[in-house]
Formats: structure tokens, sequence, C-alpha cells
């Protein structure tokens, strides 16, 4: 398991969870630890499992099999099943689900006179919450009179104020702009550093999983993929799932031809007969063995262009290729190129003074050793088509959105 930030014992523990609707399974045999005080987030596309996961936390969604601890108690298994509003969960909805007829500081009120805490108490608590979300000022006002933005700092504060032991989020900033958007998951981000409190988050927005989460959770048809910090997920992805959904990426098959010390070779004919890229290895026991197949991940902002950008090219990872398309977005190009039988995704940092290619121009490509990363290919023995594969067996890089 990956470090957490608290223990595990006073954390959420998921084992073994299998979900679905009725034959359509949802969820195959997710395994999950979150310590306390840690935010985690649930990252994939629709229809991953990532939101019935987090029903299954929250007791919305009752599982096929499987267990779910928290703090110790156990709120689900075979045996257990321990209704939502006893679980010491609360949830922010993506929906916000303020109550209409209700002022700013009587919605936050309403869990805590659901717990039976004395009015006035409730009311110092909630302003206490107000305050810590920016929305002292407005405690008078009804919470449908306030921007999308100010209800779901609404919802924030009235999941806060009861002190639960986890708080579940489900796309709480879909709903906002952009720019809204981007100010929002930094304010939940630092409330949720000042409390303490234990976060599990589902998104599909990579931006927010990376700069909100200790650690994400990629997900994809009911499975996880993998574990692991934002840093680690970025640079050293396990598959070509989590490598082209968690930012994009250029994704080649090779062979390992060479193992040394300090990094290894890789042969990768598709980009060009005889082409050879050296990997710097990141520990003494992180790399393959020689004949392995794996798969070479380049993302497109590490890749140099020599003669625009005075990079010296000796000695580096250097291969030739056809430009085929070029968007230019101010501080950088958006390019396209065709190297061999691969088309790579490349972002071009200029100058004022250097002339942009012409379409259809050769141009030498560099990725230095450190800039590049691996993993075993997962169509390694299989004579059928993958996901590196056409119909016709050959090789094409997977790209991400």
């Amino acid at each position: 398991m990956n470090e957490v930030n608290g223990s595990v014992d006073d954390g959420l523990v998921v084992k073994g969870l299998f979900a679905g609707y009725g034959r359509a399974r949802a969820v195959s045999d997710v395994n999950l630890e979150i310590g306390r005080s840690e935010f985690v987030t649930l990252l994939g596309p629709s229809g991953c499992g990532k939101t019935t996961t987090l029903r299954c936390v929250a007791g919305l969604h009752v599982p096929q099999s499987g267990e779910i601890t928290l703090g110790g108690a156990r709120l689900y298994s075979p045996a257990v099943n321990i209704p939502p509003h006893k679980r010491d969960i609360n949830m922010v909805f993506q929906s916000y689900a303020v109550w209409p007829h209700m002022t700013t500081l009587e919605n936050v009120m309403y869990g805590l006179k659901a717990k039976k805490m004395p009015r006035a108490q409730a009311r110092t608590k909630a302003q206490q919450m107000l305050d810590l979300v920016g929305l002292g000022e407005f405690a008078g006002r009804h919470a449908t009179d306030l921007s999308g933005g100010q209800q779901q700092r609404v919802a924030l504060a009235r999941a806060l104020a009861t002190e639960p032991s986890l708080v579940l989020m489900d796309e709480p900033l879909s709903n906002l702009d952009a720019q809204l958007r981007a100010r929002m998951r930094d304010e939940i981000r630092q409330i949720q550093r000042r409390t303490g409190i234990t976060v599990l988050y589902v998104t599909h927005d990579q931006s927010e999983a990376l700069s909100m989460s200790d650690r994400v959770v990629v997900m994809n048809q009911g499975v996880i993929q993998q574990v692991g910090d934002p840093w680690a997920l970025y640079h050293r992805p396990e598959n070509a799932f989590v490598a082209t959904f968690v930012g994009e990426a250029n994704v080649v098959p090779g062979t390992v031809a060479d193992v040394g010390a300090h990094a290894f070779t890789v042969e990768v004919t598709g980009l060009g007969p005889g082409t050879v890229l050296d990997i710097a290895r990141a520990t003494a026991a992180d790399c393959p063995a020689k004949g392995d197949a794996i798969s070479v991940v380049f993302r497109p902002e590490w890749v140099r262009v020599p003669e625009e950008t005075g990079t010296a090219s000796s000695g580096g990872n250097t291969f030739r290729a056809r430009l085929v398309s070029s968007e230019f977005l101010g501080d950088h190009f958006e390019r396209t190129y065709e190297a061999g039988r691969h088309r790579l995704r490349v972002q071009a940092v200029t100058g004022p003074t250097s002339r942009p290619p012409e379409i259809g121009a050769e141009q030498t490509l560099l990725v230095t050793p450190e800039n590049l990363t691996w993993f075993h290919r997962e169509d390694a023995g299989d004579p059928a088509p993958s996901a590196h594969e056409d119909a016709a067996g050959e090789p094409t890089t997977v790209l991400g959105s």
C-alpha cells in the first residue's frame, strides 16, 4: 500500500468490492485504503465505476459483495449493512443540494440540529463554518440567492459542520465555469488541510485530481488501474490507459536490447529503422530485463527540436520525423509529427527569432534518457491486435485527450 497521511485504522478500508446494477457489473474487486486526513480522488471516464464506489461507501448503493470499514467499524459486509444516516459520513453533491426555503445559516445548521445539538450552540458552530468557507457575511441570505460557487461552499460548510469521519465529494465543481472551478479547487484543498478532514473525491477532470489530491485512484471499466501520488501517476504510468488518460502521452512499443548500470537501451524500430532509445534508471531495481517487450512513454512537452531551440543533440535520443500539422497557441506550438509508423504529439516552445518550419519539413526530435518512462507491454505475447497495433499488426501511437 502507498504511504498515507494518517493511520488506516482511523480511515476508510474497502476490500474486494463488487457492485452493479442488475446484471451489469459496475465495480470489480476494488481494494482501497485511505488514511485519516488524507485527500484521495477517484479519477476516470464516465462509466468507470468511481461514483458507484462512492455510493457504496455512503450506503446509497448496496454492493454485491465485499467489505467496507471506517475508523475500524464495519459499515458493510455480507452480514452487515449500516444505513447511510448512521455511517458518520457526509456528502457534497454535484447539484449542491441546498434547501431553497432556508437561509445560508439554517442550511449549515441542519445537520447539527439533526444531531440534537442545542440551537444556540448549533448557530455558533454554523457561523464558524460559514466564516471558514468565506461566507460569514451571507448568513442571513437564502442559499438560492447565492452564486453557484457560493452555494457549493454552503454545501461544503454543511458537510464539515458535524465533523464527520469522512466527507465524500461527487464531481462538486462540474457545474461551475472554468475560472471559478480553478479557484474553488484551491479553496477546498486549503480548507481540507486546515480542518484535517478525510476526503474521498470523485472527478473525471485530471487537473482537479492532480492539483488537489494526496493520492489518485485511476479507474477504468470498474477496475482500479493504478494508485499513486499525482507525480508518480504522471511520470510513471503503469499501463497505456493511465499514460493517456492522465495527461497526453506518446506510447510506442519497443524491445530491451541492453541493460547498463544507469540506463537501459530499447530498440524502437517503429520510429524508423535502427532507432534505439536510452532510458534512465530511477533506482537499481527499476529496470526491465534484456529482451523484454515494453512500451516507451514520453509526454509531448518532454520532446525537443534541436535545430529550433539550440539544444545539443549529440549523444541524445534522436530520430527524424516529418511535420504533419502545427497549431500556434501563443506560448507554444501543438504539433503532430510522423516518425516511421507512428504519429507523435509534440509541444514546441520557440523564441521570437525562431522561424516555424513548413508543413512536411523533416526535423530531428530529441528526448533525453531522463525524459522517458516505460511499462511492460500489455500485448506482449498476444498475437491479436492490441492497443498499440492496428488490424494489420502495425504499431500505432496511443495519445491521450
